[in-house]
């Protein structure tokens, strides 16, 4: 009799710690939560992450710390979590680069089926910069000169299928003009690459690129959207200069691998959804012209699956190979 109560209470233990539900319930988090981002250091995502992690941690009273695992495209830090225990202790800084790599097949996992959605963070157009001492004012004059030099003009980007390249491809096609790619590990080294003048343009991120154009590093001469923003009042948008129709934003949001315990997501959006409430996060965020989403989950996938078919559809018009 002792032993079969023996053996039934072992059984039970076995159970508990083979369910991640059940342990999620009385135990999340138990460790520090770890914020994968899937670019060097000093990017817009990565300026995103830590403002979140330092949020989360004050919520949750728990270990929050930002890891960089750049390469591939992001694809090297998006693999590392999809295929990380679904605990929830393990989330991924994703941004418009991941549904375009979805878009392109170059991921080693399936990017819409061992995703867990979290939630969007923030989304804002993407801005055109260039050396202060370039010739070009305005996009349209950079259109001229492609026209002239086909080829010739090139653009530093995060590496191949980043936002930055695939926004200025985009740009390329709707201009009608051929450019030259120069793809980096990360933001900062197309940045670095730029004001040494070794390549002429970098697309990317109003978060990224405002303290460079605040200190006249770089200078913006377009950007996206239908609308200047307040906080670059002189940048006049590409709508304004002859292309309506480029559109491209770049967002954030926080993900996590398939199979994290219903309860732990719930959790993990209400806290990320207060700390997008907090007037330091508001604050910053409207300093640099970023809007703040948040949202469900279920949200967050209608936005991933609604840009792979957008870049999809792109990259079949404008014919873009990636390397």
């Amino acid at each position: 009799m002792k032993r079969r109560t023996f053996m039934h209470g072992a059984a039970m233990v076995a159970a508990l710690v083979a369910s991640p539900e059940l342990v999620a319930q009385t135990k999340f988090p138990a460790k520090a939560i770890t914020f994968v981002v899937p670019f060097a250091p000093g990017g817009g995502g990565d300026t995103v992450a830590r403002l979140l992690a330092k949020g989360l941690q004050d919520r949750l009273n728990n270990p929050v710390v930002v890891e960089n695992r750049a390469g591939a495209g992001g694809n090297i830090g998006a693999a590392s979590v999809m295929k990380s225990p679904p605990d929830g202790h393990t989330l991924l800084n994703i941004s418009s680069t991941y549904a375009i790599q979805a878009a392109l097949g170059r991921p080693s996992f399936d990017p819409l089926n061992d995703m867990q959605p979290i939630i969007v963070v923030a989304r804002e157009p993407v801005i055109l910069v260039v050396h202060p001492a370039a010739s070009w004012q305005n996009a349209k004059d950079l259109a001229l000169a492609a026209r002239k030099s086909p080829g010739t003009i090139s653009h530093g980007s995060a590496g191949p299928g980043s936002v930055a390249h695939m926004g200025m491809e985009e740009l390329a096609y709707r201009m009608g003009v051929q450019l030259l790619h120069v793809p980096y590990k990360g933001s900062s080294a197309a940045f670095t690459d730029l004001l040494g003048q070794n390549v002429n343009l970098v697309m990317t991120t109003v978060t990224f690129a405002m303290p460079h154009i605040k200190a006249g590093k770089v200078r913006a001469i377009g950007i996206a959207g239908s609308q200047r923003l307040s906080t670059l009042p002189d940048v006049p948008t590409f709508a304004e200069q002859g292309w309506p129709e480029y559109q491209v934003f770049d967002w954030k949001a926080v993900a996590g691998p398939k199979g994290i315990p219903a309860d732990v997501v719930v959790q993990l959006n209400r806290e990320l959804n207060e700390v997008l409430k907090q007037r330091a996060v508001v604050d910053k965020f409207e300093a640099e012209g970023t809007t703040l989403v948040g949202g469900t989950p279920e949200q967050m996938m209608q936005l991933v699956r609604g840009d792979v078919a957008r870049w999809k559809t792109l990259t079949q018009k404008a014919q873009i190979k990636i390397e």
